[in-house]
């Protein structure tokens, strides 16, 4: 049946308004596409670079108000906007971005440069109170920043250069749709699924953005090897549970992880074990802390520190025994790889008490319990207590004042008499390190020498106890030489043979009168460096003692590796002489071995007369103790130089005098 006329021509006159809409609204869905694609291409590398950009600005802001103002919050920025950056650093050379980085050897170099120098700077931010290092810090991101912010701007422009290369190929796409549209008037069929086929394409372009937009948002709060929280996302977690707190509803509490043994592992069966046992600690991790309840989190923080945070209704006591129960599942074996790998866990467990201690951060107080159950021994949970924050304060103050206490000559040598156990006669002293602090009084050797050397102060330290050990003791009897202990950081950095030859030539003192101790704990940790530089300080002409001999594990076997001076029976076995005939008998053996090997043997810690009796008998020639004299301060040490050498009858004794 044909249509009358005017009733064709409407209905061409529609079909043809009809199609014209059909055009517009296909036009509009293609410029849209080209949207959703250029936002997505904007989501790789451009938003990446400009991210980093930002977070180095804020470090070196971040550093510029520590440096204005001293405080402990700005001194926390620094921190929090060094591991951003870090994570930051991670995230450019991984994917997409690494991609674009090894797209130009120049850029590449530039960047492992740079990695580098942050890495550097990462190491002395631990350490922002001393000028020199916040003067390289500041110098070192003056010199990152550029890098970070040229690599950032060449990755916008290669992201905008490829959007634009997409946008043409969209118009042009476009503008060939368009045609068809006008060629096709009448085949509406056609141009129907043409429509169809492109609403597909938006369809799955805007899928694409969402799915870009989506991962990159998960990278920049998850850590990349375990899928766990990183510590941006556990710092909004922990934010949102104290907000929760306020009403008294949870008992908030975190639990710092760190693995026992992981470095031997790593660096003993690979990285890929490594991590793989990361994995599967970070397994055993999420479903435990997930059967506790909702709104618990795990996260790992880098390395082998883990952070959980436990929220929900539970007690304090509920916390601890989940630490409790940690500590065991961690302690399981892993299957890695076919074997099977066994590591342990040392947790510092923090409870949120507002009440009891106002400054109480669960987040803080938790890595400062880790600290102090590391240093008691791993393997433990111990929880925080407010003492803690005052040791880490004091420690911190220690730390910053003892260059200036080694300037101010604040920490000096005392002196301790070495007697001959035969005659008593005094053959020389020992010096110990001893720091009157202004404000604290006397501070222990057993607190300031751990700080000293965490703190890379050891070297400073250890040479100016050498070198005034070596002024004073120049003007001693010619036969009374003076012992100097030798720390594990003085003997693995720096030239410790150095040192003491320039000690030794600037003083005027006779190597052959100075002895140098070293304990157990050098040889342990590099044996053959350690060797070495005995040798070298051997050749100088001093004499080398081994101290504290018989408390390691491994202690006769050094006595086949070195060609020592002297032996120093520790203090624990003469403390029983006369009790425990087992004490007798290993000084009496180790006495008769030095002797074999003409080695020198010394008794510390020699106190009551019965001890000295005894030491007679063993074929010890040296003695010390506070039964001849507590350590004393030069001006107190010639006095008792006097005493002595007029006690053994001081018509030998060589004229004294007082130290410069």
């Amino acid at each position: 049946m044909r249509l009358p006329l005017p009733t064709f021509k409407l209905f061409a006159l529609g079909a043809v308004v009809a199609l014209g809409a059909v055009g517009v609204i296909h036009s509009r869905m293609v410029g849209e596409t080209e949207s959703a694609v250029a936002r997505s291409a904007r989501y790789d590398v451009a938003w990446t670079g400009v991210a980093g950009r930002l977070e180095v600005l804020q470090l070196q802001k971040a550093v510029a108000s520590y440096l204005a103002t001293g405080r402990q919050a700005d001194a926390d920025q620094v921190a929090l906007f060094s591991q951003i950056v870090d994570g930051r650093m991670t995230t450019w050379d991984s994917g997409i971005f690494q991609r674009f980085l090894d797209g130009s050897d120049k850029r590449r170099l530039k960047f492992d440069e740079m990695r580098a120098r942050l890495r550097a700077v990462e190491t002395d931010l631990s350490d922002l109170d001393d000028p020199a290092v916040r003067s390289r810090i500041v110098a070192e991101l003056d010199v990152i920043a550029p890098v970070v912010d040229r690599i950032g701007a060449d990755a916008y422009t290669v992201s905008v250069t490829q959007a634009a290369a997409v946008r043409d190929e969209l118009r042009q796409k476009q503008r060939l749709q368009n045609r068809l549209i006008l060629g096709l008037i009448g085949a509406g069929a056609l141009l129907l699924v043409i429509m169809g086929g492109q609403n597909r394409r938006v369809t799955r372009a805007h899928r694409a953005a969402t799915q870009s937009a989506a991962d990159f948002a998960h990278l920049a709060h998850h850590d990349t090897l375990t899928g766990l929280p990183n510590r941006l996302a556990f710092k909004n977690a922990f934010d949102d549970a104290l907000a929760h707190e306020a009403d008294g509803a949870e008992t908030l509490a975190v639990l710092a992880i760190d693995l026992d043994g992981f470095k031997a592992i790593n660096d003993l069966l690979g990285h890929a074990t490594g991590d793989a046992l990361l994995k599967a600690v970070a397994d055993r991790l999420s479903r435990l802390v997930e059967r506790a309840g909702p709104g618990n989190v795990v996260s790992r923080f880098g390395g082998d520190e883990f952070v959980v945070l436990l929220r929900g209704g539970s007690t304090a006591t509920g916390h601890e025994n989940m630490a409790l129960e940690i500590l065991a599942e961690l302690g399981r074996p892993y299957a890695i790889h076919g074997s099977t790998v066994v590591v342990g866990a040392t947790i510092g467990l923090s409870l949120l008490n507002r009440i009891d201690d106002p400054l109480s951060n669960p987040m803080l107080d938790a890595d400062l319990a880790l600290s102090n159950a590391k240093a008691r021994g791993k393997g433990v949970v111990l929880e925080f207590e407010p003492r803690m924050r005052c040791d880490y304060e004091r420690r911190g103050r220690l730390e910053s004042d003892m260059k200036s206490a080694l300037a101010n000559e604040e920490i000096m040598p005392f002196y301790q008499m070495q007697v001959d156990v035969e005659s008593g006669e005094l053959v020389g002293f020992e010096a110990l390190a001893r720091w009157r602090h202004p404000e604290f009084g006397w501070i222990s050797p057993d607190e300031f020498i751990p700080i000293a050397e965490s703190s890379s102060q050891i070297i400073d330290l250890g040479r100016a106890i050498l070198w005034t050990a070596c002024r004073h003791a120049r003007d001693f009897p010619a036969h009374v030489g003076v012992s100097v202990n030798l720390s594990v950081g003085q003997m693995l950095r720096g030239d410790i043979a150095a040192t003491v030859a320039d000690v030794l030539a600037a003083t005027g003192f006779p190597a052959s009168r100075l002895t140098l101790e070293v304990t157990e704990s050098v040889m342990i940790s590099e044996p053959d460096r350690a060797m070495r530089m005995l040798g070298r300080l051997k050749r100088l002409g001093v004499s080398i003692a081994l101290d504290d001999f018989g408390t390691g594990y491994s202690a006769l076997g050094y006595l086949r590796q070195f060609d020592w001076d002297e032996l120093k029976i520790d203090k624990s076995f003469v403390d029983n002489l006369g009790r425990d005939p087992r004490s007798l008998s290993i000084v009496r053996s180790v006495a008769d071995l030095a002797g074999q090997l003409g080695i020198k043997v010394v008794a510390e810690g020699v106190e009551t007369v019965t001890q000295h009796e005894i030491l007679r008998g063993t074929g010890c020639n040296v003695i010390q103790g506070y039964l001849f004299g507590r350590p004393e301060p030069i001006d107190q040490v010639h006095v008792a130089m006097l005493r002595s050498l007029a006690s053994a009858g001081g018509d030998t004794a060589a004229p004294l005098s007082r130290s410069a």
